[in-house]
């Protein structure tokens, strides 16, 4: 092999029985579906949300007595944390809502999924298939994968699977179609070669923090939902783990689920493959739409991103000081 050939595509003609041979390459790197959402389409929107917070009640009562002030004496503090907000996606696309720390990204995932604590939603909707959202809707068709991985440090993947596929999957399931969704999970989220070590935690060794971050989306993935929704799934992981990861969620997106997720500032190859954007600051959507249009829309306005620059982190670093930027909101 010459090693023009080697290093121009990684992909040789093998003269001896006349096939392609590719280099450095898996068995599975294929882009296949091992099973996709058998549901029909889903809808999310949020309409014209507003979202505030009260700070003071977080503290309790006991602690604010130091400042020697009696309970009818103590005032709220109220703050927004999402104002006026609009967006669309339905299945089949991956959106990210991507912001400075604080502008609410968390807040707006724990509204979708009726998590929201210590707040008020004192304006707009938030709509699943055209319907409000309600606990008892998002336990059926929302899975929700946080920030913080808990899992069984002393299962493998393949027991940690097994044991919530008796649990979350229907009860008129067979032990073989139980064993062949857990094989179908690890399948697709490329788990195949860690599938017999233990998961771990910080105290106990185990697979790396994208493998284990990989189970936490298989464990959900595994009663096939129609709508994933990640808060932080890239944090930790370093650049060639997280742009792998947001792969799997893109291929995910493209079996019929609607994905959402939250990312800090994420790489530009990552930025790339990202369907729709919300740029949040403040809790204001700046932007709102398809990713591939967000440069073109900062241009118009005047804030062209600089030659080589990653746009997610040049907006996502200048937009808190554009306020006048907050005056515009594309809608989808």
């Amino acid at each position: 092999f010459s090693s023009d050939a080697i290093f121009s595509g990684i992909s040789l003609k093998d003269s001896l029985n006349g096939r392609d041979t590719r280099l450095f390459s898996s068995p599975e790197e294929d882009s296949s579906l091992y099973f996709t959402y058998s549901g029909g389409q889903n809808k999310l929107e949020v309409v014209n949300l507003h979202y505030e917070v009260d700070t003071a009640a977080q503290i309790p009562w006991y602690e604010k007595l130091s400042e020697f002030k009696m309970p009818w004496e103590m005032q709220s503090g109220r703050q927004t944390a999402i104002r006026n907000l609009n967006l669309r996606v339905h299945s089949g696309q991956m959106l990210a809502v991507i912001g400075s720390s604080g502008c609410g990204k968390t807040s707006l995932l724990d509204i979708i999924t009726c998590r929201d604590e210590g707040g008020t939603m004192t304006s707009g909707q938030v709509l699943i298939n055209g319907k409000p959202s309600t606990p008892t809707l998002v336990r059926k068709s929302i899975a929700h994968v946080r920030q913080d991985d808990r899992l069984l440090p002393h299962l493998t993947v393949r027991e940690t699977l097994a044991f919530v596929a008796k649990l979350r999957l229907p009860t008129h399931f067979s032990q073989a179609q139980r064993d062949q969704r857990v094989d179908d999970v690890i399948a697709e989220l490329r788990l195949r070669q860690c599938a017999h070590t233990r998961v771990g935690n910080e105290y106990v060794r185990g697979v790396s923090g994208g493998e284990r971050r990989r189970v936490s989306i298989a464990v959900q993935l595994l009663w096939n939902p129609g709508i994933l929704i990640l808060d932080e799934p890239t944090s930790g992981l370093d650049s060639f783990t997280a742009h792998n990861l947001v792969i799997t969620l893109s291929r995910l997106a493209q079996g019929n689920r609607l994905v959402l997720l939250s990312v800090h500032q994420p790489r530009s190859d990552i930025f790339q493959i990202f369907d729709l954007v919300v740029l949040l600051s403040s809790g204001s959507a700046v932007y709102c739409g398809p990713a591939r249009e967000m440069v073109p829309y900062f241009t118009a306005l005047g804030h062209p991103c600089p030659r080589y620059c990653n746009p997610s982190d040049f907006y996502g670093d200048s937009v808190d000081n554009w306020w006048l930027l907050l005056l515009y909101v594309v809608p989808f």
